[in-house]
């Protein structure tokens, strides 16, 4: 499976609210990938806690033969276009879209870490992930995605659609 996260807690001028964001988010993939999947939506307080607007989040499962890097490239363009502009981390965003993995590949490249170090860590990621596929497994953890969204009951989600 190819996973590719995308989140959103800020308004923008051109699609509006941030589950349009995320909405609209996904058309653009679409114009890239064969968009195989998509996930429900999930409204999630931010990590680390803040005071910014909570998150609406989900996962999207694509197929596609580029490498990781020109999906990257992909992403990056659309993020652009939505006029993403990156400061610092963990501050609040138009639109974000993370690769989350890409089939079985494990990667500890600077530039490219795969799958994604902390998406074992987000409840955002995970429960969208077992919306599509909750026998999927990480490759270097080797559990099930329902396994790992069990260990994170702590943390706050809640359904939008």
């Amino acid at each position: 499976m190819i996973i590719i996260a995308i989140g959103s807690n800020l308004n923008s001028d051109i699609y509006g609210s941030p589950i349009k964001n995320c909405l609209s988010g996904v058309i653009f993939l679409k114009e890239f990938f064969f968009v195989k999947k998509v996930s429900r939506f999930y409204k999630s307080e931010p990590i680390p806690k803040s005071n910014q607007p909570w998150y609406v989040n989900g996962v999207v499962e694509i197929k596609t033969t580029l490498h990781p890097f020109d999906i990257l490239k992909k992403l990056f363009f659309i993020e652009n276009h939505f006029k993403r502009i990156r400061r610092k981390k963990n501050e609040p965003r138009i639109i974000d879209l993370d690769l989350i993995c890409y089939n079985n590949l494990i990667s500890r490249k600077r530039s490219l870490i795969l799958p994604h170090p902390r998406m074992h860590k987000r409840m955002f990621v995970l429960k969208p992930i077992c919306d599509i596929n909750p026998k999927w497994e990480h490759p270097v953890l080797k559990e099930k995605a329902f396994n790992l969204l069990k260990k994170l009951a702590n943390q706050k989600i809640l359904n939008i659609n």
